[in-house]
């Protein structure tokens, strides 16, 4: 039974590198999965399987509160069995990802057949691809609540049904804001309801809970010394990904583009004659035009002409190990350039403190805020306004005098 394991795996591991794989920690994870699965087949006497792999991925699978890299080790661990069984069934003829499962869906026809109609409706309504997601993954947990109450007919739902929703224990350790996004994507859903005749009480988005506080997070911005380390950093001669990485961050930094746009900018959206970039705004779905700067520009040539990887996607920014596709919207390539500053110079290690450095800059260079709003993709012109607070010199011409407001020592006391 060992013997034929290991045969299996060697077939395997010899598919890999035939497929062009050249990274290190790639064989390194595949290898120290199938030592680990040795252990388990023998003590459940079991030989290998997809069946059995996934028995021992629900044995290493880490709990909900989990790290990144206990994450991504898992997830090396889930492609090695998938690896292992496509081999074994004669089927491993190239390098691909093996996607998680989709999001849970309602069982209730009912409920799937207006789930349906509603991502139909929000997507002739123009909203962006992850705007629906985001929809259907709240308006989903809310039926599948539904359903484990034991109503199955939309229209038998009552007031005590939304509330009891937002009662469960899965909002308790929920930030406002999060539960709010809820509340706004469930209560759209309602009156999608209530309008379509779904259901005859025409009230129900009403129930709704409004008693979520605001909280007005305090912007946080890179300092002028990260700014100009990360602006001069020389990227010309290291490896593919920190060019790659550094150009993206650029494009962040200097330009204020969404880290969703950067991902899937693609070459035809580049004018390197008229020095300009044109693309469609994932989240807002709304055209936008800026000017690319030299030093953007020269980042991005470095990557494309030197360290790009060939492959046959059209996006700018590729992997950098097989199969070299386009990056996805959860990569954190980011946090590794601001992993040298402390957290007095880089206060967050994310895309969108970039993004928030840029619009902060031009507020400080006398930019309107309508033009900064304009220019980083926002669609309400005073949406900037959130940035004014870190402009300290314009924040002390807002301070009112106090001359003529009398005060004696007793008002003090």
């Amino acid at each position: 039974m060992e013997s034929n394991f290991e045969q299996l795996t060697l077939d395997t591991l010899a598919k890999i590198k035939g497929f062009g794989i050249k990274s290190r920690s790639v064989f390194k994870t595949f290898q120290s999965s199938c030592r680990m699965l040795k252990p388990y087949r023998e003590s459940n006497n079991l030989t290998f399987s997809f069946e059995s792999g996934q028995k021992w991925l629900s044995e290493v699978r880490p709990q909900e509160s989990f790290t990144q890299s206990q994450y991504v080790l898992y997830a090396g661990q889930r492609r090695t069995v998938f690896l292992l069984s496509e081999c074994q069934k004669g089927k491993l003829d190239s390098w691909r990802i093996y996607p998680q499962k989709s999001s849970a869906r309602p069982k209730t026809p009912e409920y799937l057949r207006l789930l349906h109609s509603h991502e139909e409706n929000l997507q002739i309504a123009g909203m962006a691809k992850s705007t629906v997601s985001f929809a259907m993954r709240v308006n989903s947990d809310f039926l599948i609540y539904l359903e484990e109450s034991g109503k199955f007919e939309i229209n038998a739902i009552t007031t005590h049904d939304i509330t009891g929703y937002f009662a469960c224990s899965k909002f308790s350790d929920r930030k406002p804001e999060g539960i709010k996004a809820y509340a706004y994507k469930l209560k759209s859903f309602l009156e999608f309801l209530e309008d379509a005749g779904a259901v005859t009480e025409k009230k129900l988005s009403l129930a709704v809970p409004k008693v979520f506080a605001n909280q007005e997070s305090i912007v946080t911005v890179l300092s002028e010394k990260a700014v100009k380390a990360l602006r001069n950093k020389d990227y010309e001669s290291t490896a593919g990904t920190n060019t790659r990485n550094h150009a993206m961050m650029l494009l962040a930094l200097r330009l204020g583009i969404r880290r969703s746009d950067i991902i899937k900018l693609r070459f035809s959206e580049i004018d390197w004659k008229m020095n300009k970039i044109s693309f469609i705004q994932q989240k807002t779905n709304v055209p936008i035009t800026l000017p690319l700067l030299p030093d953007v520009g020269n980042a991005i040539m470095n990557y494309i002409l030197n360290f790009r990887p060939q492959g046959t996607s059209d996006t700018v920014f590729l992997r950098h190990y097989a199969p070299y596709h386009a990056l996805t919207p959860n990569t954190h390539m980011i946090a590794k350039l601001l992993s040298s500053f402390d957290s007095e110079d880089c206060p967050q290690r994310s895309f969108h403190i970039l993004r928030r450095t840029c619009a902060t800059g031009m507020l400080k260079i006398n930019i309107p805020r309508s033009t900064i709003s304009a220019a980083i993709g926002q669609t309400d012109p005073n949406s900037s306004d959130v940035y004014l607070s870190m402009d300290e010199d314009k924040m002390r011409k807002c301070c009112l005098s106090l001359k003529g407001i009398a005060c004696g020592r007793e008002d003090l006391q």
